[in-house]
Parts: C-alpha cells; structure tokens; sequence
C-alpha cells in the first residue's frame, strides 16, 4: 500500500508493485490473518478492496522485508510458501482472443489453458528465486533452506525443463523464466496460425506440441519436489495465489475452484475474485468444494462501520508516518464526527445531553419544528429537559440510538415558514459537512484501502501545509466530494447490457433513485428509530436492473449484508440484502447507518409494488450528476 498523494483511486495499485514496494507500508488487517492460515481461501471483494496487496504479501520477499511491529510474529506464523499468479487484465484477453473465436471450442480451451499453465509455473520458479534470495538475509521469518551452486542449481533445472518440454536453455532459473515467456509468445502464435490453417489435420497438429497438454498442479508438484529433493530439505505446503480470478476463462475458474478438492495436499490456494460473478456453475458441483469445510471465505467488505474502524485506525497511522507525524490523532486533526458529542462532553455521558448542550440544542429545534418527532418524544415519554437525568440504559435505548438520525433531520428541515421551506430536501454542496470529522470520514471510506490513502492521504498533506496540523470541516467536505464525484465518474463507465440511462436502468440512477429514498424517508417522512437504510432485491426486479447492481457491487457501490455466512459468493442477487456505500452519502444526504430493509421493487417504484415515498424536493446534484 503506497502513498503517492491526493488522487483517490491512483493513489494505490498494487499490481504494479514488486512485493518489496507493496510490503513496505503493508497494514495488517484480521483479513490477512486468516489469509495466512493453513487453509484454502476464497478473498472476495470488490476494485481497490485489497485483494492483490494481501496475496502478494504472501510471497517470501515481501515476508522477509515487512517492517511492520506485527511482522516478525505473523510471517513466522506462515508454514507454507506462496506463488503469486497475476491475472491482469492483458493475460486474460490474451487468454479469450487465442484462436479470436474460429476454432472449435476444445480447440480454444486447449490453448487458454496452455497459456495458464505456463504462466503458473513461471510463478513457480519466481516462488524458488525468492525462497532462495530469502534464505541468504538475515532473517528468522522464514524457514531458511540451503543455497544451490551453480552445479546444483543447473541439475535442478535441467530436471524441470526435461518434464516441462523446454530445449536448449543454459541450466539456471533465469533462463528456464525467459524459456516459458517465449512458449507464450509461441503459443499466441498457434492460435493466429491455426485460424488460417483450417480444421483439417487441427487435431493431428495440436496433439503433437506436448507442452499444450502439460496439467499445470502435476507440473508445479513435480518441480516442486525436485527443488525440495536437490536441496534435501522436507516436504512443505506451498500457497498457489490467483489474483483477479474473474478475468480468466471460466473454464480455468472452474479448474482452480475443484482444484482446491485436490488429492495433492502439498498445495494450498488463495484465489481472488469479485464477490459477484456471472459464472452460475462456480461451486455449484456436486462434487464442488464447500466454504467453511474445505475452504475459508474471506469478504473485504464492512457491513457494518464500526468492523472496519481498527483497519482504518492502522492505515491512518501508516500515512501519518509517512509525513514524519506520527503522533497525530485522527480526531486531533479531523475533529469529531457530527453525529457524535464534542472532545470535552465525550468525558462525562451525562454532560453531553445536559441543557445547553449541542445534543440538547439539537433534540429541543428538532421538536420545535417536526411535528412528527413532538409525537415520537411524547408516546416515549421523553422530557427533552433532562435528557442528562435519564437512567443510562433508558438514555442509551432512547437517546443515544436515535441521536444520528436527529442530527440529520435537524440539519436538513427548516423552520416551518421560513424562505427555504421548499429548499428542505438537501443543502447543496454543503450536505457534505455533515459527514466530517474523524469517525464519519473513517466510514465513508468502507475500510477500502485505495479510498482511505487516496482521501485522508490528502487531508493529511492538507494537516501538514498548517501550522495547527487541523483540518476545517469545509476543506473535508471539499475533499468528500471531490472524492465521490470521482466515485460516481467511474460508476458511469461501468456498461450494462441493455440499459438506457434515459429510462434508469443504469448504474448511477439506479443508485440515486435509492439514494434519495433513503433520504427521504429519514428526512421528510414520520420521524422514526430506524428509517430504511437497506434493501432486498425481490422478485419484481427485472434482470437488466440485477445485471446493473452486479457490476455495482463488485464496483464496491452497493454492499452484501449476507444473511448466511457459509455463502458470500454470489451467481443471483435475489432474495439477498444490500446497502449504499456510504462514499455516496455526501452526494445524496442519507444516514450512514445500516437501518431497516426493504424490497427495491418499492424503492423504484415497479409495478406491483407498494407505492414508494414521495421523492424529495429538487435540489442541486454534483456537476453532470443532474
């Protein structure tokens, strides 16, 4: 995880870091340590969650060069050496135009799959190098093994190439890498030569390239014990990781999902995906590994906040050392959240609702102008004057649980007849002040690590260019809302097949429409505890509007709140239950709680639906956001 300055989302990208860049601001997270244990793993989660920076940190160079306090503890406690396979976006295109869709479908899979086996043991012999590099520091996190001469190393090799059917390379690992490069040059190259050649004589000429038919765990394990053999050291696990595991073939995602049921028990894997696929056969075998038996799911995402607050306290401490403050609090330069009572009330719990309070202020102006939350207070018997004198656990059922929601009501509503009394729905730009200060900064961010460093990286620099490292509520909402404008800008690119913006069906109004419910129905309807913060996607939802939340979910625009934790990763968005990031609030002004649930067929509207809660009142959106 690296910090290259204010922009939100180029902030942070690991695929293009060796393991020594991405380890050496690595924050660990209960997310890792699971990852490091000797399980199979399935890391789901959505762009900029994580899922390649925690896969690569398992590699033995990023291991052994970890400064982190926790790093000594946690590297020694990985008994198995990872191999990292990247699958960017580039392979996986190259894997889907092999053949360019004019052989037989056999013919096709043939290659692709050709192609991911070389890349995969090209990771195998990167996993050797680095064991080996790691083994000449001096380290205790990792299990040294003994350094191959020249002579050793050049009988490790020429046993590998002789099973991997690579000729005429000089016996060391660096040329047996550039020997698999070229095979995947030559095996593009077979692809273009067989769509001109035609079908005649294809199966003849196919089966005679051996390499085409090398099963890519039977060539990792023979390599893998001729390593362990020449060098005499015992047999050990090794950790297969798949990064972006949706941009391969679905074949190969169905080949490395079985392969977790494996009979080879030397292996281990770690396989990334989107917690979304369209791949409806992945893990639906009878014979299919089951999560929590044979594998553990690992979700990047927060369903809740306050899960997320440690992880977040950890980077804010990363980035802060980067700028030589390490002892900056984040509520020393951020201050609190709106919702939340002031440095000196936060003291004494009585103090913060006592008269004269901002919590009293703001129960007492609420009251003076909703007539619906005079009724709430009233059926509760709630004497809005003595707050401060309530039993704490009457205090903490009737106050405390609805504070939020009159922070918000109170901001928003007017007082009745005044000038702006149509204007009630939405303050413009200056919604996003709402949403400063430490916790609700914290939170808007999801706990997604390229939105932290990209925007509190910038409020840090911000803190830096000060004399009093602080910074004011309305330059945190400057930088909100630049960050969710952009947000919303990568959410317009997103394609969705046969959608019309015109008609809603895309991505972002779709999200607005929801957005807005959300807020009005906390704002402008009956005051209650809990106004609606979520949604179920039901069985009036047409297909095009699921095909859309799909590639919001995995864009991390909407997020699952699974109802059965044995299944976390989806093929149907149906029946299932899902909120708004809360990076979209300071666009659209509604609560950063997860609230009650209700069907999205109300929410939009659909026929046969309930008739949804009036939408609210015009007010001005973001530029291009209209």
């Amino acid at each position: 995880m690296s910090f290259r300055g204010p922009s939100p989302f180029e902030s942070i990208n690991a695929r293009s870091l060796t393991p020594i860049q991405v380890a050496q601001t690595f924050v660990p997270s209960s997310h890792f340590r699971e990852l490091c244990r000797r399980r199979h793993s399935i890391v789901l989660g959505p762009r900029g969650s994580g899922k390649t920076t925690l896969l690569k940190m398992l590699q033995p160079s990023a291991l052994v060069s970890w400064p982190h306090e926790d790093a000594e503890e946690i590297a020694r406690s990985i008994d198995f050496t990872g191999i990292f396979v990247a699958t960017d976006i580039s392979w996986s295109q190259q894997l889907n135009l092999l053949g360019n869709g004019t052989l037989e479908p056999q013919f096709s899979r043939l290659l692709s799959v050709a192609s991911f086996t070389t890349h995969s043991l090209k990771a195998v012999l990167t996993a050797f190098q680095q064991r080996i590099s790691a083994s000449t520091g001096a380290t205790t996190r990792l299990v040294n093994i003994p350094i191959p001469n020249q002579k050793l190393e050049g009988a490790i090799v020429t046993s590998i190439a002789k099973a991997w059917h690579v000729e005429n390379i000089a016996p060391s690992f660096f040329s047996l890498r550039q020997a698999l490069t070229y095979r995947l040059m030559q095996i593009g190259e077979i692809g273009s030569q067989e769509t001109i050649a035609g079908a005649s004589g294809r199966e003849d000429r196919l089966a005679s390239v051996p390499y085409l038919h090398l099963p890519f765990l039977e060539a990792s394990a023979y390599a893998i014990e001729v390593f362990e053999d020449a060098l005499q050291i015992p047999p050990g696990k090794w950790g297969y990781a798949f990064d972006e595991l949706e941009l391969a073939p679905e074949s190969i995602q169905q080949e490395l999902i079985q392969a977790i049921r494996s009979t080879d028990d030397r292996f281990l894997f770690k396989l990334a995906l989107n917690p979304f696929t369209t791949n409806t056969s992945l893990l639906q075998h009878t014979l299919s590994p089951a999560p929590g038996q044979d594998f553990d799911q690992i979700s990047l995402w927060y369903a809740e906040k306050r899960v997320a607050q440690g992880f977040c306290e950890g980077l804010w401490k990363e980035l802060a050392k980067q700028i030589d403050a390490p002892a900056w609090s984040p509520r020393g330069v951020l201050g609190n959240s709106y919702f939340e009572s002031s440095a000196e009330d936060m003291e004494e719990e009585r103090r913060a609702y006592a008269p004269g309070s901002r919590w009293a202020k703001r129960f007492s102006a609420l009251a003076a102008k909703d007539a619906s939350f005079r009724e709430y207070v009233t059926r509760r018997a709630i004497d809005l004057h003595a707050l401060h004198l309530m039993d704490e656990d009457q205090r903490a059922a009737e106050v405390r649980k609805v504070a939020p929601i009159v922070a918000l009501r109170e901001f928003y509503l007017r007082d009745p007849g005044s000038k702006d009394e149509q204007a009630d729905s939405l303050r413009s730009r200056k919604t996003a002040v709402l949403y400063t200060g430490a916790d609700s900064v914290f939170a808007l961010t999801e706990g997604n690590p390229r939105i932290f460093i990209g925007l509190v990286g910038a409020l840090l620099q911000d803190a830096k260019r000060r004399t009093v490292p602080t910074v004011s509520p309305r330059v945190q909402a400057e930088r909100l809302l630049a960050t969710a404008e952009r947000f919303l800008a990568t959410l317009r690119t997103i394609p969705v097949e046969n959608a019309r913006e015109d008609a809603g069906m895309g991505v972002v109004n779709l999200l607005r429409k929801i957005a807005r419910y959300f807020h009005a129905d906390a704002v402008r309807g009956e005051f209650q505890a809990a106004p609606v913060g979520s949604f179920t996607i039901d069985a009036r939802t047409p297909e095009v509007i699921l095909k859309a939340l799909g590639q919001a979910l995995n864009a991390g625009a909407i997020i699952y709140i699974p109802d059965d934790e044995g299944k976390v990763i989806l093929t149907s968005l149906r029946g299932k239950k899902f909120r708004l990031s809360y990076l979209l609030a300071p666009l659209y002004g509604f609560p950063i709680r997860l609230g009650r649930d209700i069907a999205l067929s109300r929410i939009l509207g659909l026929q046969g639906a309930p008739t949804p809660i009036a939408e609210p009142l015009t007010f001005d959106f973001p530029k291009g956001d209209a």
